[in-house]
């Protein structure tokens, strides 16, 4: 799959989901619990011959844990990565797809070491593509767009 048809696909989920589940936006719900439904109700829509999961923390089908060599202030060397969205094929680095880190307008947690964790997952673990993905939520909603920061 090309990587404009990856980007493509993922922003027709985005726009969906913005459409059918503006109230979790707007209610300014978990970022866990929107990842999740962006990932199981509408990402996986659009990647039908791969797997979508949320907060997935594994690598191969041994059960080990996913982990990515990062700078200390993002979890230093060897740490466990719980990426938002993965689309892939579970135990086959050759199938990683897209790796996506989410966060609300509303959360006001420096966004660095998220930037940095998706380059990782392209260059440690092989996704083809990562994306950061911005929401926006509580009052931000209806007055921002959804930004999107990709990584190819």
């Amino acid at each position: 799959m090309e990587i404009e048809e990856i980007q493509a696909r993922f922003e027709k989920a985005v726009e969906l989901f913005m459409n059918d589940q503006s109230q979790l936006l707007e209610l300014n719900a978990n970022e866990r619990a929107i990842g999740a439904t962006l990932a199981h109700l509408f990402v996986r829509e659009m990647f039908p011959d791969h797997r979508v999961d949320a907060e997935y923390n594994r690598v191969g089908l041994d059960g080990s844990a996913k982990r990515l060599n990062l700078p200390m202030e993002c979890g230093g060397e060897n740490a466990r990565v719980f990426p938002d969205i993965v689309v892939h094929r579970r135990g086959d680095n050759q199938e990683n797809i897209l790796a996506v880190e989410i966060k609300l307008t509303t959360n006001r947690q420096p966004r660095r070491c998220d930037l940095i964790k998706l380059e990782a997952f392209r260059e440690q673990l092989q996704y083809r593509v990562g994306v950061f993905l911005e929401l926006p939520a509580g009052k931000d909603f209806g007055r921002k767009d959804a930004s999107m920061q990709w990584f190819t």
